[in-house]
């Protein structure tokens, strides 16, 4: 798309933002769920997949972590990264709780969403893996959501079977080039 007809379609770099993270995002769903939805059809367990492999994502590249951080703090694409986030967790979680209706998942979700933002923030290093930032990061998921520790543990177990690093080596290639970004290794 030339860069005129960009900035005509879009009224500021942040709807250009809005529009790269939702593209991504769709990249990244694609490419969890074509790992996860091989070994299970848990939606639980394919939307924590999914989750993982964002954190696999921004640990092995700068600019993916710049790119998420971003989609976390500005205004309209946090709302938008919201609001996805909200509808998915509806989508998985609302047959768990069929009390909730969307508006309840939206709220849960600004907290589910901080912590991601958290974790993806603090880079890994000796003290804090990229294994147990994924463990961590899936167990307060569930616990937000009120989840039995019978849960949470097949919920670790299950991210236990998949090669995250690999997904995620091939996910950000894939997105990189889709956007044409050179990536920075």
């Amino acid at each position: 798309m030339p860069k005129t007809k960009i900035l005509y379609e879009m009224n500021s770099k942040e709807e250009i933002l809005v529009h790269l993270v939702t593209r991504f995002l769709d990249g990244v769903t694609a490419a969890s769920d074509a790992v996860s939805k091989k070994l299970t059809d848990d939606l639980v367990l394919i939307f924590l997949a999914n989750e993982v492999l964002q954190l696999y994502m921004a640990e092995m590249n700068e600019d993916m972590r710049n790119l998420y951080l971003a989609g976390y703090s500005m205004p309209k694409t946090s709302e938008a990264v919201l609001k996805r986030r909200a509808e998915m967790m509806y989508a998985h979680f609302s047959f768990r709780f069929p009390e909730q209706e969307l508006k309840d998942f939206y709220e849960i979700e600004i907290a589910s969403m901080g912590i991601m933002r958290a974790y993806m923030t603090v880079p890994c290093d000796m003290y804090f893996t990229i294994e147990a930032k994924a463990e961590r990061l899936v167990t307060m998921l569930l616990r937000i959501y009120e989840a039995e520790e019978k849960i949470i543990n097949e919920a670790l177990e299950f991210i236990q079977k998949i090669d995250f690093e690999a997904v995620a080596v091939k996910a950000v290639e894939s997105v990189f080039n889709e956007l044409e970004i050179k990536t920075n290794k």
